[in-house]
């Protein structure tokens, strides 16, 4: 009996590796160099902000040491010297800080633009906060709620005033209202700008008169008469003399032939004394 031939294949399978070897190594030692590179630069980049922070902490340590030598200075011209002669100084400079940062003139300026009808001011104050920022103090009255919402609206407008403070608000007796704004300046006001001041409306005009009526003028009346013209007879109506004065002379009163007349006669009950008759 014969024997079967067998078929043996004693050569490994092929593996991945097996196949593709040049790439998967050339791929292994580009990536080893890559990751090499990557952790030369971070080391770089670190050592660089190490290397920074060295340096920015010498310089803080010497601005350190610079601001304790200047403020022993400051601390040692400070116990030498006399407050109350400097004070006249000091309230020079903060006179003049202030005239600077805001003058009267703009802020008067300003407050003329946003006037409104219908209202006034009764007092103004310019102060500086804690912020070293100055800020105006106004008190005000209005006839009405609408132009004290006028007056608010065009402080709100005005650029040199950064916010508007309403403070207090009450309503007059005698009608009207009574406020007090605080208006914060900005810190670097704008150039001045001419705006359009707000008027009350035009007064109405008075009536005009009315024309008189042309009084009719009579036409001429032209007398015909046949002959001559006559004269009219005169007139024979006592007229009454007058004075000098414009007033009607009174004719004296005739007295009557038996005795006196009534003015001159004595009063009934009167005691008088007659002359007998010789």
């Amino acid at each position: 009996m014969a024997v079967p031939a067998l078929n043996l294949n004693l050569a490994p399978r092929p593996s991945l590796w097996r196949q593709h070897h040049r790439l998967l190594g050339w791929a292994a030692l580009g990536f080893g160099a890559a990751f090499l590179l990557g952790s030369l630069g971070l080391t770089w980049r670190a050592y660089h902000q190490a290397g920074r922070a060295g340096r920015d902490a010498v310089s803080l340590t010497e601005e350190t040491r610079r601001a304790a030598r200047s403020e022993a200075q400051i601390q040692a011209s400070l116990q030498g010297m006399d407050a109350t002669r400097e004070q006249a100084r000091w309230k020079l400079a903060e006179r003049i800080l202030q005239e600077r940062s805001l003058p009267w003139s703009r802020v008067t300026a300003e407050l003329e633009q946003c006037m409104t009808p219908g209202m006034r001011l009764k007092g103004l104050q310019r102060t500086r906060g804690n912020a070293q920022q100055v800020v105006m103090k106004l008190k005000g009255e209005a006839q009405s709620r609408q132009a004290e919402a006028s007056f608010v609206d065009a402080l709100r407008t005005a650029p040199v005033f950064s916010e508007v403070i309403l403070e207090r608000e009450s309503e007059r007796q005698g009608g009207g209202w009574d406020f007090e704004l605080s208006l914060p300046a900005a810190a670097i006001p704008p150039p001045f700008e001419l705006r359009p001041v707000k008027t009350g409306p035009a007064p109405a005009a008075p009536p005009a008169p009315r024309p008189a009526a042309a009084r009719p003028t009579p036409a001429p009346v032209a007398l015909q008469t046949a002959g001559p013209a006559r004269l009219a007879p005169p007139s024979t109506t006592p007229v009454a003399p007058q004075t000098p004065g414009g007033r009607e002379a009174v004719p004296p009163r005739p007295v009557p032939p038996g005795g006196d007349d009534e003015e001159s006669a004595p009063r009934r009950g009167s005691r008088t004394m007659r002359r007998p008759p010789r």
